[in-house]
C-alpha cells in the first residue's frame, strides 16, 4: 500500500502529521501509531537510525583514551616521589609491604589506667584544608558528614561547653601564639631563657640531660628502642623491664617515637647537637619500618599508639629541621604521608582506636591530636572535618554535670583522662578565660600530681603550662622536685625512673623515663599557647 492511499485511512489529525513528517529530517521524524491512528504519534527508535554505532564506537574510544591518561599520569606522579635518604648509611633491608586498613576486632587495651573518679568539677595540596589556627576560637558543635549528612556529635546538655562566653573581659589578658612558634622555646639559647622564665632549674636540667644519656645508652644497633629492656644492649640490667607476661601491644615504634620526643624537647636534631647520630639512627629506623598503605605510611605494628607517637616524633623533627626557612623535605613528606593515614584512620565519632576505623577513646585520640598538630606545623593540610570531629569526640566524652571532667570512652570522668581532655581543648581552639574551664584548671592545680603516673603528670602539666595558669608555677615545682629525687642513681639505671603502676609496668623503664623527661622539658617544650603578652619573646 502506498504512503498517499495509507493517508486516507487514517483521521484527518494523523494525516496532517503524516504530511509535516514527509517534510521533516530523517532522524527527527516520528511515526503514525499502528494501534489506532486517533492516538497521534510516537518518535521513530533510535535504533532504526544507521549512525547510532558510529556514536557508541566514538564514545568507548575516547574514555578508553581518557582513562588511559589518567593512569600514565598517577603512574608518574608517583614514581617521582623520591625515597628518604639519610647520610647513616644503606636502607633497611626489610621492604615496605602494601596493606588495606581494615577494621578488626579490638586487641587487649594498652596503658590503660584504672584511675579513681574525679570529683565533682563545678561550674564556677588541593583537598580541602583546615587551618588549625582559625579553630583555636570558636568551638564548633555539627560538623558536616559528606556521605551521611548532618553528624550532631554533640548531645544539647553540653550545649553551654560548645558556645563559651566570648566577651572581650574573659580574653583581654590572653593572646595567642602562632602554632609555628611554639618550638622556639627548645632550640639553642633560648632553651635556657624560656626555661628559666617558666620554672626550669640547673637541678632539673641536670636531671633532663642524665636521662637522655641513659636513652641514648639505650638505643638499638637498628636505631630503634624497645621498652623491653632484656635484650640489648641492655641485656637485662635494667630492672623494671615491660610486663613480660602481658600480651599487650608494645610496639617499638611507640619506644622509639618516645625516646625521640624527649630528645626533640631538649632541642637535640638529627643536624646539631651533641645527640645528632641517636637522633638521625632513630629517624632512619621509622623511615625503614613505615609500611606502605592504600592511604599512606603506617606505624601501628600492632596498635594506633605506636603510630600516633612516631608521627608526632618525625613531625617534630621536620619543623625543626633546616635553616633560613629551608626543612627537610623528605622528613616533611613522610610525615605527610603518615598523616593522610591519621585522617583516613579516624572513626566518623570523631575518635581514633586501637586498629584504624574502629571507635577509639580519650588516650588513643590525644596522641592522634597532639600528632596531627605538628603535622600543621610544617604545613600539612587536614581534610576539613578532621579536628572539629575530634573536639566533638573530647566534649562528648563529658558529664552532663561535670562539662570539664572527661572519661576514658564516656563517663564516669578520671584524672588522667581529664587531664587529657583539658589540653585538647587548648589546642583544639577553646581559650581558657571561660570561667568552668578555669575552675577545672584550677581543681587540677590543687589536686597535685600523682608522682607516680606520670602519663597524668604530663598531661597536666603541659595543659597548665599552655592555659598560663596562675597555679603552674606551685604545681611544676611539685612534681619537678619530686622527678630530681627520685631519679636513679644507680650505675646502670643511672639517670632513668620507674613507678610501679598498670602504665609503668606495661611500658616499663623506658616508656616512665621518656615522659618524665618530657615533664621536666616542659617550661621550654612548647610555648604557651595562651597566657600574658609578656610571656611571649618577641
Amino acid at each position: 500500500m502506498t504512503r498517499a492511499s495509507n493517508m486516507t485511512e487514517i483521521s484527518p489529525p494523523a494525516a496532517q502529521v503524516a504530511a509535516r513528517w514527509e517534510q521533516t529530517p530523517e532522524i527527527e521524524r516520528e511515526i503514525p501509531s499502528s494501534v489506532d491512528g486517533s492516538r497521534g504519534v510516537v518518535k521513530r527508535r533510535w535504533s532504526d537510525d544507521s549512525r547510532w554505532m558510529s556514536c557508541l564506537v566514538s564514545t568507548i574510544v575516547h574514555t578508553a583514551l581518557l582513562l588511559a591518561l589518567a593512569l600514565w599520569t598517577f603512574a608518574r606522579a608517583d614514581g617521582a616521589r623520591k625515597p628518604m635518604r639519610f647520610t647513616l648509611g644503606p636502607a633497611s633491608e626489610s621492604i615496605p609491604m602494601s596493606v588495606s586498613i581494615r577494621a578488626e576486632s579490638t586487641p587487649k587495651r594498652a596503658f590503660d589506667i584504672p584511675d579513681e573518679p574525679v570529683d565533682a568539677l563545678t561550674p564556677s595540596d588541593e583537598s580541602p584544608l583546615v587551618d588549625l589556627a582559625k579553630l583555636r576560637f570558636g568551638p564548633l558543635n555539627r560538623v558536616e558528614d559528606n556521605e551521611s549528612g548532618s553528624l550532631d556529635l554533640v548531645p544539647p546538655e553540653l550545649a553551654a561547653l560548645a558556645s563559651p562566653s566570648d566577651s572581650a573581659s574573659s580574653r583581654a589578658s590572653l593572646t595567642r601564639l602562632p602554632s609555628s612558634s611554639s618550638l622556639e622555646g627548645r632550640l639553642g639559647s633560648a632553651r635556657e631563657r624560656v626555661g628559666r622564665d617558666h620554672g626550669a632549674t640547673e637541678e632539673s636540667e641536670r636531671a633532663v640531660e642524665a636521662a637522655l644519656a641513659w636513652l641514648a645508652d639505650h638505643q638499638r644497633g637498628s636505631g630503634a628502642w624497645s621498652f623491653d629492656l632484656s635484650t640489648q644492649p641492655c641485656d637485662g640490667r635494667c630492672r623494671d623491664s615491660k610486663r613480660q607476661d602481658d600480651s599487650t601491644p608494645t610496639p617499638s615504634t611507640a619506644a622509639t617515637g618516645l625516646a625521640l620526643l624527649a630528645f626533640l624537647g631538649a632541642g637535640y636534631t638529627h643536624e646539631q647537637g651533641k645527640y645528632a647520630e641517636v637522633v638521625q639512627k632513630g629517624l632512619y629506623y621509622l623511615r625503614g619500618a613505615g609500611l606502605e598503605t592504600e592511604t599512606g605510611i603506617d606505624w601501628q605494628q600492632g596498635s594506633m599508639y605506636g603510630h600516633g607517637i612516631a608521627l608526632m616524633a618525625v613531625a617534630e623533627a621536620a619543623a625543626m629541621s633546616g635553616k633560613d626557612g629551608q626543612f627537610d623535605r623528605e622528613l616533611i613528606q613522610l610525615a605527610k604521608e603518615a598523616t593522610n593515614f591519621t585522617c583516613a584512620a579516624q572513626h566518623s565519632n570523631g575518635s581514633w582506636g586501637y586498629v584504624p576505623g574502629s571507635p577509639g577513646d580519650t588516650t588513643l585520640t590525644g596522641w592522634q591530636v597532639l600528632s596531627l598538630v605538628a603535622a600543621r606545623r610544617n604545613q600539612i593540610g587536614l581534610p576539613t572535618p578532621t579536628m572539629p570531629r575530634a573536639k566533638s569526640f573530647v566534649i562528648s566524652m563529658a558529664d552532663a554535670n561535670k562539662p570539664y571532667a572527661f572519661g576514658y570512652q564516656g563517663p564516669p570522668a578520671k584524672p588522667t583522662t581529664t587531664a587529657i581532655g583539658l589540653t585538647l581543648l587548648l589546642y583544639l581552639g577553646d581559650p581558657p578565660g571561660f570561667t568552668p574551664f578555669e575552675s577545672a584548671l584550677t581543681q587540677m592545680a590543687r589536686r597535685g600530681p600523682t608522682r607516680t603516673n606520670v602519663y597524668h603528670d604530663y598531661y597536666a602539666t603541659l595543659a597548665l603550662h599552655h592555659a598560663g595558669h596562675r597555679d603552674f608555677g606551685d604545681y611544676f615545682a611539685i612534681v619537678r622536685q619530686h622527678l630530681i629525687v627520685t631519679q636513679s642513681q644507680a650505675v646502670h639505671e643511672g639517670g632513668s625512673w620507674h613507678f610501679k603502676d598498670d602504665w609503668g609496668d606495661i611500658g616499663g623503664r623506658l616508656y616512665t623515663t621518656a615522659m618524665a623527661a618530657m615533664i621536666l622539658e616542659v617550661p621550654y617544650r612548647y610555648l604557651p599557647l595562651y597566657g600574658p603578652a609578656d610571656h611571649f619573646p618577641l
